[in-house]
């Protein structure tokens, strides 16, 4: 009773490269929760981002998250997030959006004295920032640096 389970995924697709990536949830004891949360950033990939949460018992709570962002045409972003509720009285919700940088958010910054790299490079730092609770400083450090690497590579 009372489980909880989080799973963050950030992906990153380059050209020529599929990503076939998901997480299921099954709530099946009273008060058992879960977020699952997906960043999924293409350059010329393929991604399908896959979620599922079914709650089967009393007071279960959960929520799916899955956001794409298409940086250069050639990629393609698939999310196929799905709830399952068999009881009265759960709480399962989901939201999901693919799309591109706009470009007014790159123009502003860009009148902050950005460059147009470092205005797209700033967006993108702040779609795939997402805070996990819980991790330990040692992995957040590695995080960072796989994300840093990640921009290199994506701009």
């Amino acid at each position: 009773e009372r489980a909880t389970v989080r799973y963050n995924s950030i992906l990153v697709a380059a050209e020529g490269s599929s990503l076939d990536v998901g997480a299921r949830a099954l709530l099946e004891a009273k008060g058992a929760r879960t977020e699952i949360i997906s960043r999924a950033i293409t350059t010329g990939g393929n991604i399908i981002a896959r979620g599922y949460i079914e709650g089967s018992a009393p007071e279960v709570k959960g929520h799916l998250e899955c956001r794409g962002l298409i940086l250069q045409g050639g990629g393609m972003i698939h999310a196929i997030p799905e709830l399952k509720g068999n009881l009265a009285g759960i709480d399962l919700s989901h939201e999901a959006a693919v799309g591109k940088i706009a470009e007014e958010e790159v123009e502003y910054l860009m009148s902050r004295g950005l460059t147009r790299t470092e205005a797209t490079a700033t967006i993108v730092r702040g779609f795939i920032r997402v805070d996990i609770e819980g991790l330990p400083s040692m992995l957040s450090a590695e995080l960072e640096r796989a994300i840093e690497a990640s921009e290199k590579e994506l701009m």
